[in-house]
């Protein structure tokens, strides 16, 4: 290695040129001290060959172990190289290799998660589609009666709703994974804000006969962006609808501090399975009585809205004796 590279080659005939020059001085004063001359540059330039021979063995030594990781290898020892230039190389080495691997082991995650997440929404979107198929060779029978038809068409209809809704959703969780989503930074009532997220769904609390009770400060704010915020508390009431039985009771309350707004929603239904509180907001899943129309990601697009907002949201039951379960959101004041 040392034949090949230039640089050495370059530093040597530099050392022999000026050894040279030095000896035919020193020639001029005394033969001998021309004779000192050339063997202490000759004993220094070995022990230089040496070294570097030595360096060079372990770069090969090293290079070697890069490419036992490139070829797959799980474990190299990089301890051995402790001193000078070629331990600091190796440690930057063993640094990149840490980080590769991590970044390597990631993209696996990612992939799998991907892949999981594909064959999911597929699942969701075969359901629907299924029940269309079957309801459009329905459509084709002569003899079905009008009442029936308009049965089917309101079926068609939400078949095609439960379609329209996962799409937007997933449109807008993935925009938001890319980044491409500006949060506006300004101050709102909160009590504005909960009124809308409940107006989007009155009518179907109306008809699943679920009562919706308020209790809000009316000078309570909160700064951010209001509308993507009403996104995340409607999917949360609509989740707390869809496990309500009919007479049952929502319930949002607000407290307002100098340190954080807090927001509580929280049901008389069900509540929520203990194995299932860790996972409610993970993507796609769907606890143990979840619904057959459940898709499982309103909640994971709540707490992504609530996290890009510097906010926390959390899933509970009530406390005894009261049945439900309780979502608490909080956005702090001190780090906006």
């Amino acid at each position: 290695m040392i034949r090949t590279n230039a640089e050495v080659q370059k530093e040597y005939t530099i050392c022999i040129v000026a050894t040279t020059i030095l000896a035919v001085a020193a020639y001029f004063l005394s033969p001998i001290a021309c004779v000192s001359v050339i063997a202490t540059a000759a004993v220094l330039i070995f022990i230089r060959i040496i070294a570097d021979i030595r360096r060079y063995r372990r770069i090969a030594d090293l290079s070697n172990a890069i490419d036992q990781i490139l070829h797959g290898a799980e474990r190299v020892d990089f301890e051995e190289y402790r001193e000078g230039e070629v331990a600091i190389l190796s440690s930057e080495i063993h640094k990149m290799v840490i980080r590769l691997r991590e970044q390597a082991s990631q993209l696996l995650a990612d992939k799998r998660f991907l892949s999981d997440s594909i064959a999911d929404i597929a699942h969701q979107l075969r359901t629907p589609l299924t029940s269309m198929n079957i309801i459009v060779d329905m459509f084709s029978d002569a003899e079905l009666s009008d009442e029936k038809r308009f049965d089917l068409l309101a079926e068609m209809m939400q078949s095609l709703n439960r379609i329209e809704w996962l799409i937007n959703t997933l449109l807008k969780m993935s925009k938001i994974d890319a980044d491409t989503v500006f949060f506006e930074e300004k101050e709102y009532k909160v009590k504005e804000m909960l009124q809308r997220a409940a107006n989007s769904l009155a009518v179907p609390m109306d008809i699943n006969g679920v009562t919706l009770k308020m209790s809000v400060p009316e000078d309570a704010v909160i700064r951010g962006d209001m509308m993507w915020t009403c996104e995340s508390v409607g999917n949360i009431l609509k989740n707390c609808m869809e496990h309500t039985p009919s007479g049952g009771l929502i319930e949002i309350l607000v407290k307002d501090t100098p340190i954080y707004c807090e927001i509580v929603i929280r049901d008389t239904g069900t509540g929520i399975d203990p194995e299932d509180l860790p996972h409610v907001f993970e993507r796609f899943y769907r606890g143990k009585v979840a619904l057959n129309t459940s898709i499982g990601i309103g909640l994971a697009l709540s707490k992504m809205i609530v996290d890009r907002q510097s906010g926390t949201i959390r899933a509970t039951n009530r406390p005894e004796p009261e049945k439900g379960a309780q979502f608490t959101i909080r956005f702090y004041k001190t780090t906006r």
